[in-house]
């Protein structure tokens, strides 16, 4: 075998990109819902008696996991109130087939006013469920064997402000055993295979000498290996179901057995001095990848059916009036998946404190980072005037607008308000990149009044 030090085929870069066989979405690009005007969560803890650096402190605390459980219950209440003190609640249960099967026996004059609150209700809702699938994926990381009834007892406290319907309900809590089902399976192979070795034998199928070295531990819900290149560029060849390849040199798959188990392996040789100089940015790139094999269970809480069935409403639609704002509703949808997977990135690059250039979310074919080239560039629709228009508006202009904010909102807590790229990710890292520039203001507005109280003093 040729003695390579990294792994073979390692540095593709991301998750797949949706192929260009509309109106087909892929279950990854759900979740990030962004249209709602939340109010910033110190707020909320000012009521509560919590000052803005006792409210900062528990983000970075959890953060950097040193909450205690006392502590993050009351973090998640805070979160939980902010999340509700500006974002309208849905009045009854929203069912956005049953809603546009009502919209279209409506007579021609009163569509558009009913179609404008169809796609403020999709927007609320969708990022409910978003924001559903954050707090059970904080409440996870938090305690790995957290109990199911506060996990279900989350998916109540939301569908009751923003009208889940029973099959969005029974979705999630099946993906929530979901997630129960592979963190067993981790727990018990583990157990099973408690020399280092044995375990990677038993996961790849591949024979390693007792001189291989190693670093494993069980994940949420995954067994997490950590090793050189050599060794991880031979488990990676010997893979059969790769889930996901990412830059810096790690992969996720699953192993052979009838009830698989899901495992990370780490190149720990790509994080050398120079490329990576901290030791955070390994840990950050375990949580990167972790937080997609989350998202890969999570983010099918949003029935994929809805937004088949917007588009294809769109496609039949005659009326140009009710046909453009299908449209729109449809391209907005996407783009919200485009930016949860962007602020992924985008964290991830600041975190390792590299220099990049965010154009590479505009490359279409030469960047695996641009989300939206199979939407825009739909060879179906290259002649249609009003798709390429919605599209330049909303998935070109729009997106790189909620980019480029968000980027500079980062950038300048970090020059104006001095705060550390920890600090800042702490305080960002669970708020949709729409969000970053508001959550910036305030912070720094803050941060000024408490400069200026100090010099009065």
């Amino acid at each position: 075998m040729e003695n390579f030090e990294k792994p073979p085929q390692l540095n593709s870069g991301t998750p797949p990109l949706n192929d260009a066989r509309l109106p087909q979405p892929a279950p990854e690009q759900k979740g990030g819902s962004l249209t709602s005007k939340i109010k910033e969560s110190f707020e909320v803890a000012k009521e509560k008696g919590l000052s803005l650096a006792e409210y900062r402190g528990l983000k970075i605390k959890e953060y950097l996991g040193r909450l205690n459980e006392e502590e993050f219950n009351k973090l998640l209440d805070l979160d939980f109130q902010n999340q509700l003190r500006d974002n309208p609640s849905i009045d009854k249960v929203f069912s956005p087939e049953a809603e546009l099967a009502r919209i279209r026996s409506l007579p021609k004059e009163g569509r558009r006013e009913a179609l404008d609150k169809f796609k403020e209700n999709l927007a609320t809702q969708r990022e409910a469920l978003a924001n559903c699938r954050v707090f059970i994926e904080r409440c996870i990381e938090f305690n790995h064997d957290v109990p199911k009834k506060k996990l279900v007892g989350l998916i109540g406290k939301f569908s009751t402000q923003y009208g889940f319907t029973e099959k969005q309900k029974q979705i999630t809590e099946q993906l929530i055993d979901g997630y129960y089902t592979n963190r067993q399976r981790a727990l018990e192979i583990r157990e099973r295979f408690p020399n280092d070795t044995a375990l990677v034998k038993e996961l790849s199928d591949i024979e390693f000498d007792n001189t291989a070295k190693f670093d494993i531990s069980t994940g949420p819900m995954s067994i997490d290996i950590t090793t050189n290149g050599f060794n991880a560029g031979r488990i990676f060849q010997n893979s059969k179901n790769i889930v996901i390849k990412l830059q810096f040199g790690g992969f996720a798959a699953k192993s052979q057995h009838k009830q698989p188990v899901p495992y990370i392996v780490i190149n720990k040789s790509n994080f050398w001095q120079g490329r990576l100089r901290h030791r955070d940015a390994l840990i950050h790139e375990y949580e990167h990848q972790k937080n997609r094999l989350f998202r890969e269970i999570f983010e099918k809480q949003a029935d994929p059916s809805e937004e088949i069935l917007i588009f294809s409403q769109y496609e039949s639609e005659q009326d140009p009036e009710l046909k453009k704002g299908l449209l729109e509703a449809y391209f907005r949808l996407r783009r919200r998946g485009a930016l949860q997977h962007a602020k992924d990135e985008i964290i991830a690059m600041k975190k390792d404190g590299g220099s990049y250039s965010y154009d590479f979310f505009f490359m279409k074919d030469k960047s695996p980072y641009d989300y939206l080239t199979y939407v825009r560039d739909w060879e179906a629709k290259k002649n249609d005037s009003l798709w390429q228009e919605t599209a330049e508006r909303i998935l070109v202009d729009g997106y790189r607008k909620v980019l480029e904010s968000a980027v500079s909102a980062f950038d300048r807590l970090k020059k104006e308000g001095g705060y550390t790229r920890d600090e800042i990710i702490a305080m960002l890292v669970d708020r949709p990149l729409p969000e970053w520039p508001k959550t910036a203001k305030r912070l720094l507005e803050q941060k000024v009044k408490k400069l200026k109280s100090k010099t009065t003093r």
